[in-house]
Protein backbone atom coordinates (compact mmCIF):
# COMPACT_ATOMS: atom_id res chain seq x y z
CA UNK A 1 0.00 0.00 0.00
CA UNK A 2 1.30 3.49 -0.76
CA UNK A 3 1.65 4.58 2.90
CA UNK A 4 3.13 1.33 4.20
CA UNK A 5 6.60 1.54 2.69
CA UNK A 6 9.69 3.33 3.96
CA UNK A 7 12.27 2.90 6.72
CA UNK A 8 9.94 4.37 9.35
CA UNK A 9 7.45 1.58 8.85
CA UNK A 10 10.20 -1.02 8.56
CA UNK A 11 11.52 0.01 11.97
CA UNK A 12 8.02 0.10 13.47
CA UNK A 13 7.16 -3.30 12.05
CA UNK A 14 10.42 -4.81 13.22
CA UNK A 15 10.07 -3.45 16.75
CA UNK A 16 6.42 -4.49 17.03
CA UNK A 17 6.98 -8.05 15.78
CA UNK A 18 10.05 -8.41 18.00
CA UNK A 19 8.03 -7.47 21.08
CA UNK A 20 5.20 -9.86 20.19
CA UNK A 21 7.67 -12.63 19.38
CA UNK A 22 9.25 -12.27 22.82
CA UNK A 23 5.91 -11.94 24.63
CA UNK A 24 4.65 -15.15 23.03
CA UNK A 25 7.85 -16.93 24.10
CA UNK A 26 8.57 -18.08 20.59
CA UNK A 27 11.80 -19.95 19.92
CA UNK A 28 14.33 -19.29 17.21
CA UNK A 29 14.75 -21.97 14.55
CA UNK A 30 18.10 -23.21 13.33
CA UNK A 31 17.18 -22.28 9.80
CA UNK A 32 17.11 -18.55 10.59
CA UNK A 33 20.67 -18.89 11.83
CA UNK A 34 21.77 -20.53 8.59
CA UNK A 35 19.85 -17.94 6.55
CA UNK A 36 21.61 -15.13 8.41
CA UNK A 37 25.01 -16.77 8.03
CA UNK A 38 24.61 -17.13 4.27
CA UNK A 39 23.80 -13.47 3.67
CA UNK A 40 26.19 -12.25 6.36
CA UNK A 41 28.95 -14.21 4.63
CA UNK A 42 27.99 -12.63 1.31
CA UNK A 43 28.14 -9.15 2.85
CA UNK A 44 31.56 -10.04 4.28
CA UNK A 45 32.83 -11.16 0.87
CA UNK A 46 31.54 -7.94 -0.69
CA UNK A 47 33.42 -5.94 1.95
CA UNK A 48 36.66 -7.80 1.27
CA UNK A 49 36.28 -7.66 -2.52
CA UNK A 50 35.24 -4.04 -2.93
CA UNK A 51 36.44 -2.40 0.29
CA UNK A 52 33.05 -0.73 0.78
CA UNK A 53 31.00 -0.83 3.96
CA UNK A 54 27.77 0.92 4.96
CA UNK A 55 26.47 -0.25 8.34
CA UNK A 56 22.97 1.14 7.78
CA UNK A 57 22.47 -1.03 4.70
CA UNK A 58 23.38 -4.22 6.56
CA UNK A 59 21.22 -3.33 9.56
CA UNK A 60 18.23 -2.49 7.35
CA UNK A 61 18.59 -5.72 5.38
CA UNK A 62 18.66 -7.93 8.47
CA UNK A 63 15.79 -5.98 9.97
CA UNK A 64 13.79 -7.01 6.91
CA UNK A 65 14.79 -10.63 7.40
CA UNK A 66 13.75 -10.65 11.06
CA UNK A 67 10.58 -8.66 10.39
CA UNK A 68 9.60 -11.38 7.90
CA UNK A 69 10.69 -14.22 10.18
CA UNK A 70 8.94 -12.90 13.29
CA UNK A 71 5.74 -12.29 11.32
CA UNK A 72 5.66 -15.87 10.05
CA UNK A 73 6.34 -17.26 13.52
CA UNK A 74 3.66 -15.09 15.12
CA UNK A 75 0.91 -15.76 12.58
CA UNK A 76 1.78 -19.42 12.10
CA UNK A 77 -0.39 -21.79 10.12
CA UNK A 78 -3.02 -19.15 9.32
CA UNK A 79 -0.66 -17.00 7.28
CA UNK A 80 -2.14 -18.20 3.98
CA UNK A 81 -5.69 -17.46 5.14
CA UNK A 82 -4.77 -13.90 6.07
CA UNK A 83 -3.17 -13.30 2.68
CA UNK A 84 -6.04 -14.82 0.66
CA UNK A 85 -8.82 -13.10 2.61
CA UNK A 86 -7.20 -9.66 2.61
CA UNK A 87 -6.44 -9.73 -1.10
CA UNK A 88 -9.95 -11.03 -1.77
CA UNK A 89 -11.43 -8.10 0.15
CA UNK A 90 -9.32 -5.52 -1.67
CA UNK A 91 -10.00 -7.20 -5.01
CA UNK A 92 -13.75 -6.76 -4.58
CA UNK A 93 -13.35 -3.14 -3.48
CA UNK A 94 -11.00 -2.37 -6.37
CA UNK A 95 -13.29 -3.97 -8.96
CA UNK A 96 -16.24 -1.91 -7.75
CA UNK A 97 -14.27 1.35 -7.88
CA UNK A 98 -12.68 0.53 -11.26
CA UNK A 99 -16.09 -0.35 -12.72
CA UNK A 100 -17.65 2.88 -11.42
CA UNK A 101 -14.85 4.94 -12.96
CA UNK A 102 -15.21 3.01 -16.23
CA UNK A 103 -18.94 3.74 -16.55
CA UNK A 104 -18.54 7.31 -15.27
CA UNK A 105 -15.08 8.75 -16.18
CA UNK A 106 -15.90 12.06 -14.50
CA UNK A 107 -15.72 10.22 -11.18
CA UNK A 108 -11.93 10.08 -11.60
CA UNK A 109 -11.77 13.87 -11.81
CA UNK A 110 -13.93 14.17 -8.70
CA UNK A 111 -11.67 11.78 -6.78
CA UNK A 112 -8.55 13.65 -7.90
CA UNK A 113 -10.00 17.00 -6.87
CA UNK A 114 -11.79 16.18 -3.64
CA UNK A 115 -10.58 12.89 -2.15
CA UNK A 116 -6.92 12.08 -2.90
CA UNK A 117 -5.60 15.50 -1.73
CA UNK A 118 -6.79 14.59 1.78
CA UNK A 119 -4.30 11.71 1.85
CA UNK A 120 -1.29 13.43 0.27
CA UNK A 121 0.09 14.60 3.62
CA UNK A 122 0.20 11.10 5.09
CA UNK A 123 1.85 9.55 2.05
CA UNK A 124 5.53 9.02 2.86
CA UNK A 125 6.41 6.74 -0.05
CA UNK A 126 6.02 7.77 -3.69
CA UNK A 127 3.98 10.92 -2.94
CA UNK A 128 3.21 11.26 -6.65
CA UNK A 129 0.81 8.32 -6.32
CA UNK A 130 -2.72 9.64 -5.83
CA UNK A 131 -4.67 7.34 -3.51
CA UNK A 132 -7.23 7.12 -0.74
CA UNK A 133 -5.66 4.15 1.11
CA UNK A 134 -7.93 1.41 -0.21
CA UNK A 135 -7.39 2.37 -3.86
CA UNK A 136 -4.57 3.93 -5.86
CA UNK A 137 -5.37 6.04 -8.90
CA UNK A 138 -3.22 5.11 -11.87
CA UNK A 139 -1.10 7.97 -13.23
CA UNK A 140 -2.23 9.15 -16.64
CA UNK A 141 -5.76 8.09 -15.85
CA UNK A 142 -7.20 9.54 -19.06
CA UNK A 143 -7.50 6.18 -20.77
CA UNK A 144 -10.48 4.36 -22.22
CA UNK A 145 -10.33 1.56 -19.65
CA UNK A 146 -8.94 2.46 -16.20
CA UNK A 147 -6.18 0.28 -14.80
CA UNK A 148 -6.78 -1.36 -11.45
CA UNK A 149 -4.02 -0.75 -8.88
CA UNK A 150 -6.05 -1.87 -5.89
CA UNK A 151 -4.48 -0.50 -2.69
CA UNK A 152 -0.93 -0.96 -4.02
CA UNK A 153 1.58 1.37 -5.67
CA UNK A 154 0.66 0.47 -9.25
CA UNK A 155 -1.26 -2.18 -11.23
CA UNK A 156 1.84 -4.36 -11.60
CA UNK A 157 2.32 -4.37 -7.82
CA UNK A 158 -1.31 -5.37 -7.28
CA UNK A 159 -0.93 -8.21 -9.77
CA UNK A 160 1.91 -9.73 -7.74
CA UNK A 161 -0.27 -10.10 -4.66
CA UNK A 162 -3.22 -11.32 -6.71
CA UNK A 163 -0.98 -14.03 -8.13
CA UNK A 164 0.21 -15.11 -4.66
CA UNK A 165 -3.32 -15.18 -3.25
CA UNK A 166 -4.58 -17.14 -6.26
CA UNK A 167 -1.89 -19.81 -5.90
CA UNK A 168 -2.50 -20.23 -2.17
CA UNK A 169 -6.22 -20.58 -2.74
CA UNK A 170 -5.73 -22.99 -5.63
CA UNK A 171 -3.64 -25.32 -3.46
CA UNK A 172 -6.09 -25.14 -0.54
CA UNK A 173 -9.27 -25.61 -2.58
CA UNK A 174 -7.79 -27.80 -5.35
CA UNK A 175 -9.88 -25.95 -7.94
CA UNK A 176 -8.69 -23.48 -10.51
CA UNK A 177 -12.06 -21.79 -10.80
CA UNK A 178 -13.89 -21.08 -7.57
CA UNK A 179 -15.46 -17.92 -6.17
CA UNK A 180 -12.29 -16.34 -4.83
CA UNK A 181 -10.04 -17.35 -7.72
CA UNK A 182 -12.57 -15.98 -10.20
CA UNK A 183 -12.41 -12.61 -8.43
CA UNK A 184 -8.61 -12.78 -8.41
CA UNK A 185 -8.51 -13.53 -12.14
CA UNK A 186 -10.92 -10.70 -13.01
CA UNK A 187 -8.90 -8.30 -10.88
CA UNK A 188 -5.70 -9.52 -12.56
CA UNK A 189 -7.19 -8.82 -15.98
CA UNK A 190 -8.20 -5.30 -14.95
CA UNK A 191 -4.62 -4.42 -13.97
CA UNK A 192 -3.75 -4.42 -17.69
CA UNK A 193 -0.22 -5.38 -16.66
CA UNK A 194 1.82 -6.88 -19.48
CA UNK A 195 4.16 -8.60 -17.06
CA UNK A 196 1.25 -10.02 -15.08
CA UNK A 197 -0.29 -11.51 -18.22
CA UNK A 198 3.03 -13.05 -19.23
CA UNK A 199 3.64 -14.41 -15.73
CA UNK A 200 0.18 -15.93 -15.58
CA UNK A 201 0.63 -17.46 -19.03
CA UNK A 202 3.92 -19.11 -18.02
CA UNK A 203 2.40 -20.23 -14.72
CA UNK A 204 -0.57 -21.89 -16.44
CA UNK A 205 1.69 -23.58 -19.02
CA UNK A 206 3.87 -25.14 -16.32
CA UNK A 207 0.78 -25.96 -14.28
CA UNK A 208 -0.56 -28.01 -17.19
CA UNK A 209 2.76 -29.64 -18.08
CA UNK A 210 3.27 -31.03 -14.58
CA UNK A 211 -0.31 -32.17 -14.15
CA UNK A 212 0.42 -35.62 -15.67
CA UNK A 213 -2.52 -35.19 -18.02
CA UNK A 214 -0.93 -35.44 -21.43
CA UNK A 215 -4.21 -34.99 -23.27
CA UNK A 216 -4.77 -31.61 -21.61
CA UNK A 217 -1.20 -30.57 -22.36
CA UNK A 218 -1.53 -31.60 -26.00
CA UNK A 219 -4.80 -29.73 -26.49
CA UNK A 220 -4.43 -26.69 -24.26
CA UNK A 221 -0.82 -25.64 -24.79
CA UNK A 222 -1.32 -24.58 -28.44
CA UNK A 223 -4.58 -22.89 -27.47
CA UNK A 224 -2.93 -20.93 -24.69
CA UNK A 225 -0.03 -19.88 -26.91
CA UNK A 226 -2.47 -18.72 -29.59
CA UNK A 227 -4.54 -16.75 -27.07
CA UNK A 228 -1.50 -15.06 -25.54
CA UNK A 229 0.03 -14.10 -28.91
CA UNK A 230 -3.33 -12.79 -30.06
CA UNK A 231 -3.69 -10.67 -26.94
CA UNK A 232 -0.12 -9.44 -27.26
CA UNK A 233 -0.56 -8.20 -30.81
CA UNK A 234 -4.07 -6.77 -30.39
CA UNK A 235 -3.88 -5.03 -27.02
CA UNK A 236 -2.16 -1.65 -27.29
CA UNK A 237 -0.83 -1.67 -23.76
CA UNK A 238 1.07 -4.91 -24.43
CA UNK A 239 2.90 -4.82 -27.77
CA UNK A 240 3.23 -1.04 -27.98
CA UNK A 241 4.37 -0.80 -24.37
CA UNK A 242 7.06 -3.45 -24.85
CA UNK A 243 8.21 -1.85 -28.11
CA UNK A 244 8.42 1.55 -26.42
CA UNK A 245 10.44 0.14 -23.52
CA UNK A 246 12.79 -1.60 -25.92
CA UNK A 247 13.36 1.59 -27.92
CA UNK A 248 13.97 3.52 -24.72
CA UNK A 249 16.49 0.91 -23.64
CA UNK A 250 18.51 1.68 -26.75
CA UNK A 251 18.87 5.28 -25.54
CA UNK A 252 20.47 4.21 -22.26
CA UNK A 253 23.88 5.79 -21.87
CA UNK A 254 22.95 8.83 -23.96
CA UNK A 255 20.12 10.16 -21.82
CA UNK A 256 18.38 9.39 -18.54
CA UNK A 257 15.93 6.54 -19.07
CA UNK A 258 13.86 4.73 -16.44
CA UNK A 259 12.88 1.36 -17.85
CA UNK A 260 12.63 -2.19 -16.58
CA UNK A 261 14.57 -3.39 -19.58
CA UNK A 262 17.33 -0.86 -18.87
CA UNK A 263 17.30 -1.86 -15.19
CA UNK A 264 17.61 -5.50 -16.16
CA UNK A 265 20.44 -4.75 -18.56
CA UNK A 266 22.43 -2.82 -15.94
CA UNK A 267 21.80 -5.50 -13.31
CA UNK A 268 22.94 -8.28 -15.63
CA UNK A 269 26.11 -6.39 -16.46
CA UNK A 270 26.78 -6.12 -12.72
CA UNK A 271 26.00 -9.81 -12.30
CA UNK A 272 28.43 -10.81 -15.04
CA UNK A 273 31.18 -8.86 -13.24
CA UNK A 274 30.71 -11.08 -10.16
CA UNK A 275 28.43 -14.02 -11.03
CA UNK A 276 29.10 -16.21 -7.97
CA UNK A 277 28.72 -13.84 -5.01
CA UNK A 278 27.34 -10.67 -6.63
CA UNK A 279 28.46 -7.07 -6.21
CA UNK A 280 26.63 -6.42 -2.94
CA UNK A 281 24.42 -3.55 -1.80
CA UNK A 282 27.10 -0.99 -0.94
CA UNK A 283 27.31 0.61 -4.37
CA UNK A 284 25.69 3.98 -4.84
CA UNK A 285 23.36 4.04 -7.83
CA UNK A 286 23.76 6.97 -10.19
CA UNK A 287 20.74 9.05 -11.17
CA UNK A 288 20.76 7.60 -14.68
CA UNK A 289 20.95 4.00 -13.45
CA UNK A 290 17.65 3.09 -11.84
CA UNK A 291 18.27 -0.61 -11.21
CA UNK A 292 15.47 -1.13 -8.67
CA UNK A 293 12.74 -1.45 -11.30
CA UNK A 294 13.81 -5.02 -11.96
CA UNK A 295 13.71 -7.02 -8.76
CA UNK A 296 14.66 -10.38 -10.25
CA UNK A 297 17.88 -9.24 -11.86
CA UNK A 298 18.64 -6.89 -8.94
CA UNK A 299 18.69 -9.82 -6.49
CA UNK A 300 20.90 -11.74 -8.91
CA UNK A 301 23.31 -8.81 -9.29
CA UNK A 302 23.54 -8.02 -5.58
CA UNK A 303 24.02 -11.54 -4.21
CA UNK A 304 25.08 -13.55 -7.25
CA UNK A 305 24.15 -17.12 -8.04
CA UNK A 306 24.76 -18.19 -4.42
CA UNK A 307 22.39 -15.71 -2.76
CA UNK A 308 19.83 -15.88 -5.56
CA UNK A 309 19.81 -19.68 -5.54
CA UNK A 310 19.59 -19.90 -1.74
CA UNK A 311 16.74 -17.38 -1.61
CA UNK A 312 14.58 -19.31 -4.07
CA UNK A 313 15.58 -22.70 -2.69
CA UNK A 314 14.11 -21.59 0.63
CA UNK A 315 10.99 -20.36 -1.13
CA UNK A 316 10.68 -23.65 -3.02
CA UNK A 317 10.97 -25.65 0.21
CA UNK A 318 8.30 -23.48 1.81
CA UNK A 319 5.83 -23.92 -1.03
CA UNK A 320 6.59 -27.64 -1.30
CA UNK A 321 5.77 -28.14 2.36
CA UNK A 322 2.57 -26.17 1.87
CA UNK A 323 1.64 -28.36 -1.10
CA UNK A 324 2.29 -31.52 0.91
CA UNK A 325 0.06 -30.23 3.68
CA UNK A 326 -2.85 -30.14 1.21
CA UNK A 327 -1.83 -33.27 -0.75
CA UNK A 328 -0.97 -31.21 -3.81
CA UNK A 329 1.64 -31.93 -6.44
CA UNK A 330 5.06 -31.20 -4.92
CA UNK A 331 6.33 -29.87 -8.26
CA UNK A 332 3.73 -27.11 -8.27
CA UNK A 333 6.11 -24.67 -6.51
CA UNK A 334 8.12 -24.59 -9.75
CA UNK A 335 5.15 -23.00 -11.50
CA UNK A 336 4.69 -20.50 -8.67
CA UNK A 337 8.35 -19.46 -8.57
CA UNK A 338 8.47 -19.17 -12.37
CA UNK A 339 5.54 -16.77 -12.20
CA UNK A 340 7.12 -14.76 -9.39
CA UNK A 341 10.41 -14.47 -11.27
CA UNK A 342 8.56 -12.97 -14.24
CA UNK A 343 6.57 -10.63 -11.99
CA UNK A 344 9.79 -9.63 -10.25
CA UNK A 345 11.22 -8.54 -13.59
CA UNK A 346 9.00 -5.45 -13.43
CA UNK A 347 8.81 -4.91 -9.67
CA UNK A 348 11.50 -4.55 -7.02
CA UNK A 349 9.81 -7.03 -4.71
CA UNK A 350 12.37 -9.53 -3.46
CA UNK A 351 13.97 -7.13 -0.99
CA UNK A 352 10.66 -6.56 0.79
CA UNK A 353 9.85 -8.42 4.03
CA UNK A 354 6.64 -9.89 2.64
CA UNK A 355 8.52 -11.88 0.01
CA UNK A 356 11.27 -12.86 2.41
CA UNK A 357 8.46 -14.28 4.56
CA UNK A 358 7.59 -16.66 1.73
CA UNK A 359 11.04 -18.19 2.30
CA UNK A 360 10.20 -19.01 5.92
CA UNK A 361 6.80 -20.66 5.53
CA UNK A 362 8.28 -24.15 5.78
CA UNK A 363 8.98 -23.48 9.47
CA UNK A 364 5.22 -23.35 10.06
CA UNK A 365 3.76 -26.69 11.14
CA UNK A 366 1.79 -27.33 7.97
CA UNK A 367 2.85 -30.96 7.56
CA UNK A 368 1.48 -33.90 9.46
CA UNK A 369 4.82 -35.66 9.87
CA UNK A 370 3.35 -38.89 11.14
CA UNK A 371 1.04 -39.50 8.21
CA UNK A 372 3.53 -38.20 5.69
CA UNK A 373 6.25 -40.56 6.95
CA UNK A 374 3.90 -43.52 6.67
CA UNK A 375 2.60 -42.76 3.19
CA UNK A 376 4.16 -41.61 -0.06
CA UNK A 377 1.85 -39.39 -2.02
CA UNK A 378 1.79 -38.81 -5.73
CA UNK A 379 -0.84 -36.25 -6.54
CA UNK A 380 -2.38 -35.30 -9.81
CA UNK A 381 -2.83 -31.58 -10.21
CA UNK A 382 -6.45 -30.61 -10.65
CA UNK A 383 -7.45 -29.06 -13.94
CA UNK A 384 -10.27 -26.56 -13.64
CA UNK A 385 -12.94 -27.89 -11.25
CA UNK A 386 -11.82 -31.51 -10.98
CA UNK A 387 -10.50 -32.48 -7.51
CA UNK A 388 -6.99 -33.88 -7.30
CA UNK A 389 -6.67 -37.65 -7.04
CA UNK A 390 -4.62 -39.18 -4.31
CA UNK A 391 -2.59 -42.23 -5.29
CA UNK A 392 -1.05 -44.27 -2.50
CA UNK A 393 1.94 -46.47 -3.17
CA UNK A 394 2.32 -49.69 -1.23
CA UNK A 395 5.57 -51.47 -0.63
Amino acid sequence: MPILFGNEFLIAGFVLTTIIFIMKSKRFDRVIVSYNLVFLALFGLHLLAYDKFILGIIVAYFMRIYFAYFTVKIIGKDIDKYIVNQIYFFSIISLIITFLIFINPSLADFIYSNITPLFDKITLFQPNRQHFIIYTMELGYKVEIPRNSGPFWEPGGFSVFLFIALTFNLIRDKKFFNKKNTIFLIALLTTQSTTAYLAFFIFVCIYILISYRSIYSFIMMPVLIFIFLNLYTNLNFMEEKVDKMYKESQKAGTEKVYSRIVSGKINMENFYSSPIFGIGRFFQVADDQNTGNNGTTLLLAEFGAVGFGYYFLMMFLSYRKYCRRYNFNSYFPLAIIAGLLVLGYSQGIFQKPFFMALCFMFMVKFDNKESYAATVFKNRLPVFNQPARLVQETN
